[in-house]
C-alpha cells in the first residue's frame, strides 16, 4: 500500500513537471513572437525607406540619362550643322578653284599667242634688214633721204612695239602667277576644309554612339523613364496654369485701372466743363446787368428782354490716346526686332529641347510638348533680358526654382529655373541686363539649363523666330 502511494506521488511530481515546462515554453514563445513582430516591422520599414530610395535614385538617374540625351541630340544637330556648312564652304572652293583653272588655261593661252607674236614678228624685222650689222646700218644702206627716213621711223614704232608687248607679256605673267598662287592657297584651304569634316564626322559617330547605348539603356528604364516623362509633363502643366492665372490677373488689373483712369478723366473733364459752363452764366449776367441799367434809366416801365439760354457746348470727354500710342509704340518696337533680339543667355549655349510638340529623335513612342526652349549653358551662366520691359512677377515652381516674367508691352518674356537673380517686381530693365544666374543641378554634374518662354499674352511663339 505504502508502495503505491510513492508512486501515485512519484506520477504526480511527473506531471506537475511536465506541465510547469510547457508553461514556461509557451511563455518563451510569446515572448519570442513580440520581439520578432518589432523586428520584423523594422525591417519592414528600413525595407521600405530603402525601396523610396533606390526609386527616387533610379528617377534622378533616368532623369540624367535623358538630360544626356537632350543634350547630345544638341551637340548631333550643331556637328551635322558644321558638317553642312564646311560642305557648302568646300563646294565653294572647288567652283573657285575651276574658275581659276580655266583662267590659267586662258592665260596660258593668250601668253603663248603674245610669245608667238611677238618671236614672228621679230624674225620678220630680222630678215628685212637682209643682214645689216646694225639698225644705224639699215638706216644708211637707204637708197633715198625719203627711204632712209622712212626706215628710221619704223624702227622707233618697232622698238615702242615690242615694249608694249614685253610689258603685256610680263603683266600676263604676273596675272598667271597670281592666279596659281591663290590656286595653291585654296587647296590649302581645302585641305583643311576635308581635315575638319573628317574630326567632325568622326565626332558625329562618336555622339551617335552614345546616343544608341543611352538609349538602350532608357528602353531598360521603361518604368523609370515613364514616370519621369510624367513628372515633367506635370511640372510643365503647372507652370503653363501658373503663367495663365498670373497673366490673366494682370489682365484683370490692366483693364480695372484702365476703367478707373477713364472714370477720373470723365469726372475731371465734367467738373471742367461745368466750371466753364458756370464762369460763362456769371460773364453772361454780369453783361446782361450792364446793359440793363442805362435802359432803366431811360425807360423805367421796360422790362429787360429775357435773354435766350446759351447751347450747351460741352462736348464728350476725349479718349487717352497718348497711353495707347506708348503701348503700341512699345509693342512695335518690339516686334520690328523679331529676329533680332539678344539671345536670353550670355556666351555658349545648345538648345537641348526645341519649342513646341515633337516626337523624340531617339525614343519611340514618345512626344513632348515644350512651351519655350530649353537652353544648356556652361555652370555659373546667366540670364539676360532679351528687350527693355518690366519685371511683372517672380515666382517659384517644383521643377523650375525661381521664374521671372518680365513684360514688353502685350509680349512677355519668361526665365524659368534661376537660383539666384538680381531683379524684384516693379524693376525696369534695360536690353541686355542681367536677371539672374541659371541653376546648376549638383544631381546632375551641375548641368545648366534655362527654360525660356516668350508669349503674346497667353499665346505661346516660337523663340528661336524671334532672338539670335
Amino acid at each position: 500500500m505504502k508502495q503505491c502511494c510513492r508512486i501515485g506521488s512519484v506520477f504526480l511530481m511527473i506531471i506537475v513537471m511536465l506541465l510547469s515546462a510547457v508553461d514556461m515554453s509557451a511563455a518563451r514563445k510569446r515572448t519570442r513572437s513580440v520581439s520578432s513582430v518589432k523586428q520584423e516591422q523594422k525591417a519592414n520599414a528600413q525595407a521600405i525607406k530603402k525601396t523610396s530610395q533606390q526609386l527616387d535614385e533610379n528617377a534622378k538617374a533616368t532623369s540624367r540619362t535623358l538630360n544626356a540625351l537632350n543634350t547630345l541630340g544638341a551637340e548631333i544637330r550643331q556637328q551635322n550643322d558644321s558638317i553642312a556648312s564646311i560642305n557648302h564652304q568646300i563646294d565653294s572652293i572647288d567652283s573657285a578653284m575651276k574658275h581659276i583653272n580655266d583662267s590659267i588655261v586662258t592665260l596660258d593661252g593668250k601668253l603663248n599667242a603674245l610669245r608667238d607674236s611677238y618671236a614672228r614678228s621679230v624674225t620678220r624685222i630680222r630678215n628685212s634688214q637682209q643682214g645689216s650689222m646694225d639698225k644705224l646700218a639699215f638706216i644708211f644702206s637707204a637708197e633715198s633721204f625719203t627711204q632712209a627716213y622712212r626706215r628710221f621711223r619704223y624702227l622707233g614704232e618697232f622698238s615702242k612695239w615690242r615694249k608694249r608687248r614685253n610689258d603685256e607679256i610680263k603683266a600676263v605673267q604676273a596675272r598667271l602667277e597670281k592666279q596659281r598662287d591663290e590656286l595653291t592657297r585654296l587647296q590649302g584651304v581645302k585641305s583643311g576644309m576635308l581635315t575638319r569634316m573628317n574630326v567632325a564626322r568622326n565626332d558625329l559617330e562618336k555622339k551617335q554612339n552614345e546616343t544608341s547605348a543611352l538609349v538602350a539603356k532608357l528602353k531598360k528604364e521603361g518604368a523609370s523613364l515613364k514616370k519621369v516623362l510624367r513628372q515633367k509633363e506635370a511640372q510643365a502643366r503647372a507652370l503653363d496654369n501658373e503663367l495663365d492665372r498670373l497673366i490673366a490677373e494682370e489682365q484683370r488689373r490692366q483693364a480695372e485701372e484702365e476703367k478707373r483712369r477713364q472714370a477720373e478723366e470723365k469726372r475731371k473733364e465734367q467738373e471742367r466743363l461745368l466750371a466753364e459752363e458756370n464762369a460763362r452764366k456769371k460773364q453772361q449776367q454780369k453783361e446782361q446787368e450792364a446793359k440793363a441799367a442805362p435802359a432803366k434809366a431811360e425807360q423805367p416801365e421796360r422790362k429787360a428782354v429775357a435773354q435766350p439760354k446759351p447751347a450747351s457746348t460741352a462736348a464728350k470727354p476725349a479718349t487717352n490716346y497718348a497711353m495707347a500710342e506708348t503701348s503700341r509704340k512699345l509693342t512695335g518696337s518690339f516686334e520690328s526686332n523679331k529676329g533680332r533680339l539678344l539671345f536670353p543667355v550670355n556666351g555658349k549655349y545648345k538648345i537641348v529641347r526645341p519649342f513646341g510638340r515633337h516626337k523624340h529623335p531617339d525614343l519611340p513612342h514618345v512626344t513632348t510638348d515644350n512651351g519655350g526652349i530649353d537652353i544648356e549653358v556652361p555652370a555659373g551662366g546667366t540670364a539676360r533680358a532679351v528687350f527693355d520691359g518690366t519685371v511683372s512677377e517672380v515666382f517659384r515652381l517644383p521643377g523650375y526654382n525661381t521664374i521671372v516674367m518680365v513684360r514688353h508691352g502685350k509680349y512677355l518674356t519668361i526665365y524659368a529655373n534661376l537660383s539666384n537673380i538680381n531683379v524684384k517686381k516693379g524693376d525696369a530693365l534695360k536690353q541686355g541686363q542681367t536677371i539672374g544666374t541659371i541653376y546648376s543641378d549638383p544631381d546632375d554634374g551641375n548641368r545648366s539649363i534655362l527654360h525660356f518662354e516668350l508669349r503674346q499674352e497667353k499665346q505661346k511663339l516660337n523663340p528661336t523666330a524671334w532672338v539670335r
